[in-house]
């Protein structure tokens, strides 16, 4: 089988290429991956690597001809209101040129990989299923981009034949993350430095692990229904919750005070007004201080009867991520250099 991932580079992608040349040795895999990105080293020439950027529609149309399967995980996260028309470009407008190329070349299936985002949450805490009804605020750029891209997915289904299915992954944890500047790769940095962890947002939120959000994305290629959502959700956790189990795994201590999400909210205004003079990333922006107070949770019920997919425990999610991020980006760099080690466990001056 002819088999196409794009953004294979991304935490996702790597884990899905690896699952990939481990259970289907016999399939030809092109792994579609930004210029600035590193082949990782254990592909060892297995995959055909393809260098792009999806907002160039001539490289969809290329690199999807002759494929029997595609795996579109590629996407623009972001909460910046200035990365809007990057997430226009990418979670939307690309979607319908990837889905025009698939139907113009026959492809058997295609997988697209959405969001929690993209689906309504409820506004009383209980988990909400696939079907519940979009209320995100629309200035929530992340959020209604995603919810469109899904939408061209599934209009194609019922309206040209296309044999697609959609996962929706809350947010994803778990070890092998490459991007030390990631949001939970950036908590465990902090957490390792620091002698205790004060602080913490006031709702909560669904997150799923790497590993099992591969298995649901395997497992909609093979089983699921044409035309289908599956949120794939492993727990459904407060935010002090999160926190907590990671200051255990790296052996600190946390204290877990509730920030008000109206302060994060009037932070995350100030510090984005800024960045429209500056054009520097803030560290807070106003949809981010918003979505701290609220609670989001997912029912992944419909991910397990129908897909047979069973979730991780998040003590072991967690725990599994700090000893990974411990290794690749304390303990290597400790090697590299002496005495850092010692430094990175000392609280910050």
């Amino acid at each position: 089988m002819n088999v196409l991932v794009t953004g294979a580079g991304g935490f996702v992608g790597r884990a899905l290429v690896a699952r990939l040349l481990e259970d289907e040795p016999s399939y030809r895999l092109t792994a579609l991956l930004l210029p600035s990105e590193d082949e990782p080293a254990d592909w060892n020439g297995r995959v055909r690597v393809v260098r792009g950027d999806l907002r160039d529609p001539s490289l969809i149309s290329t690199i999807v001809a002759d494929r029997d399967l595609v795996f579109h995980l590629a996407a623009f996260i972001s909460y910046w209101r200035l990365d809007r028309p990057v997430m226009e470009a990418v979670n939307r407008d690309a979607v319908t040129v990837l889905v025009d190329a698939c139907i113009d070349a026959g492809v058997r299936r295609l997988v697209h990989i959405s969001s929690v985002g993209a689906v309504g949450f409820r506004k009383d805490g209980s988990p909400a299923p696939e079907s519940e009804p979009f209320n995100w605020p629309e200035d929530f750029a992340y959020m209604t981009t995603k919810r469109d891209g899904q939408r061209i997915v599934l209009d194609a289904v019922r309206t040209r034949g296309l044999d697609a299915v959609v996962v929706n992954p809350a947010s994803i944890m778990g070890p092998g993350d490459p991007s030390p500047e990631s949001a939970h790769n950036r908590l465990y940095r902090d957490m390792y430095r620091r002698s205790f962890f004060f602080g913490t947002f006031a709702g909560g939120l669904a997150i799923v692990d790497v590993r099992d959000l591969v298995s649901a994305i395997l497992a909609a290629a093979k089983t699921g229904r044409s035309g289908e959502t599956y949120l794939a959700v492993g727990a459904n956790v407060p935010y002090s919750r999160v926190l907590e189990l990671m200051a255990r795994a790296a052996g600190k201590v946390f204290v877990p005070f509730p920030i008000p999400p109206l302060l994060l909210g009037a932070a995350g205004w100030i510090m984005e007004l800024a960045s429209v003079a500056t054009r520097r990333r803030p560290l807070l922006t106003v949809a981010y201080g918003r979505l701290s107070g609220w609670t989001a949770y997912y029912s992944n019920e419909k991910c397990r009867s129908e897909l047979g997919v069973s979730f991780r425990p998040l003590e072991q999610t967690i725990g599994d991520a700090s000893s990974w991020y411990r290794e690749t980006f304390i303990n290597a760099k400790a090697a590299a250099i002496p005495g850092e080690a010692e430094r990175v466990d000392q609280p910050d001056s």
